[in-house]
Parts: structure tokens; C-alpha cells; sequence
């Protein structure tokens, strides 16, 4: 069967539709046309030029970004910004770019459900659901997710396991319940959420981008734990992948090789003290 760029438009707006995106947000098809033929797709967090050499080297027809490569309203596009470089090698390549980023945010399924699911948390459900508006076929939609441990873990033990499946061992972290059961995440930026989590009896709340001022709201009963925005986010990428190929099995389906985190993290055995 020929496939196009329309029908893996149509295959996210099933799971993640566009109207449940964000106000400010930029989704859908942001380089090419609907009726390009699509053979092989290149799944990412981020269009870096390193992904797109490696979209090139895969001869991949399309790359499917949770973070949009377009973002802010452009004014140009010239060789000479970072932006309009990319865009000129994605067209004379012939590479097109869908974005699925606040509404993959709002999906059963999504960015937190997935984090969630790599944390080992059971019986999840949206830690909010009030802001998103309602899924067009009549689902759940909302932000941030909550459940179980199946057994609570000391602090150590949790903050061990958080960094062991993140694969994070920069956590930054305040609060120390000495038992964690009830959990709640949101991957990326999710401070906006922290207060829904406390107020819903969470122990631990794990997201990314908190602030300094935002830790002195932990407390000896509500640890937060800021995991890293590519950390917590990173995870969707596989489960995008594991989508498209069930719905396109004749599709060459790559998830990047390429790890695109702008964070590092530098790690010292005794911190030099200051003179």
C-alpha cells in the first residue's frame, strides 16, 4: 500500500489530536506536503542537525519530532540561522517534519503515560484533566499522570530507581518522606503540576525544569525530583515508535540513535569547597 504524509497525519490525530495541543504550541505537518509518498520514518525528541544527517544516511522520507523545529513565528528563513539551515537540508533532501508535542503531552498513551509505565507505576490515571479540551472521538485527555508503586521504597531506594531507569544520575531533588507508594510524574516541563500532585496525596512527584524557589514547597512528606527534560521525555520516543510500526508494517520505522540532551552533567567525588 502507498502511504503518504496525510495518512501518518491521521494515524496522530487518532491518538494525539491537534485540538487538544496547547495555545501557544506549534503541531502537525511543519515541513513538506500531505501527498508526499512516506516509505521510511525517522522518530526524535529533537531536529538536530545530527538527526537530520542521520534522516539522510537512512534515506528516511519523514521525521516525526515530539519538540516542533518550527516553534516561534519565523520572519525568515535563511542558510545563515540555525532554523532556516535545517529547513533548507530537509527540502533539497526531501525530508519532511510532523510534530506531535502538547498534544502527545495530553494523550492516554503520551509522554507522561510513558514515563509512568518506565517508572513501574500501576493503576495510572491524568493527574489533570480540566485544561485540555475534550478528545474529538470522546477519550480521556489531560496532563501529568498518578499511581502506584507496587510496594513503597525508602527514599534511597526510590531516587535509585528513578535515576536507574531514567538513565539520570544528575537528580536533583528536595523533601524526605520515608516512604514512597503514591507517585506522580509529568514529563518535561511540569512544575505547573506540582501542587495538583501534593494536593492529591502523592508522595513523590517526577518532572523536569522545576526552579529553586519551587523546591522549598517539598517537605518531610513530599519529596520532588527534577529527572531532567530529556530524561522524562525521551522514553515517548520508543512507544511512537511501537505505534507506527503496529499501524505501518510495511513501513521502515528508525527511532534515532542520536542523543540530542543540550544538558551535561559534570560528576565529582567530593565537591571542592569554595575558598
Amino acid at each position: 500500500m502507498r502511504y503518504t504524509n496525510l495518512h501518518i497525519l491521521e494515524f496522530l490525530e487518532d491518538w494525539a489530536p491537534q485540538s487538544t495541543k496547547l495555545e501557544y504550541d506549534n503541531v502537525g505537518l511543519l515541513v513538506g506536503n500531505e501527498d508526499q509518498e512516506v516509505s521510511s520514518i525517522l522518530a526524535c525528541l529533537d531536529v538536530t542537525p545530527e538527526v537530520v544527517d542521520e534522516a539522510i544516511a537512512l534515506q528516511a522520507d519523514l521525521i516525526v519530532a515530539h519538540h516542533p523545529l518550527i516553534f516561534r513565528k519565523l520572519s525568515r528563513i535563511t542558510s545563515s540561522d540555525t532554523t532556516g539551515s535545517l529547513i533548507f537540508r530537509l527540502i533539497k533532501n526531501d525530508i519532511n517534519v510532523i510534530a506531535a508535542h502538547t498534544n502527545l503531552d495530553a494523550a492516554r498513551g503520551g509522554v507522561s503515560f510513558v514515563l509512568a509505565s518506565r517508572l513501574g507505576l500501576i493503576d495510572v490515571h491524568f493527574l489533570k484533566t480540566e485544561e485540555v479540551p475534550a478528545h474529538p472521538r470522546g477519550r480521556e485527555t489531560g496532563f501529568g499522570m498518578i499511581g502506584m508503586l507496587p510496594e513503597s521504597m525508602e527514599l534511597p531506594a526510590f531516587l535509585d530507581l528513578v535515576s536507574d531507569r531514567l538513565e539520570n544520575r544528575g537528580l536533583r531533588y528536595a523533601g524526605s518522606p520515608e516512604q514512597i507508594r503514591k507517585v506522580a510524574v509529568c514529563g518535561g516541563a511540569g512544575s505547573f503540576l506540582a501542587d495538583e500532585a501534593r494536593r492529591q496525596g502523592a508522595d513523590a512527584y517526577v518532572t523536569a525544569d522545576l526552579k529553586y524557589h519551587e523546591f522549598f514547597t517539598a517537605s518531610d512528606a513530599f519529596l520532588l525530583v527534577d529527572a531532567g527534560h530529556y530524561e522524562t521525555e525521551v522514553p515517548v520516543v520508543k512507544a511512537l515508535c511501537d505505534r507506527l510500526h503496529d499501524r505501518f508494517p510495511e513501513m521502515e520505522v528508525h527511532r534515532t540513535s542520536v542523543n540530542t540532551n543540550p544538558v551535561h552533567y559534570v560528576f565529582q567525588e567530593q565537591p571542592q569547597k569554595m575558598k
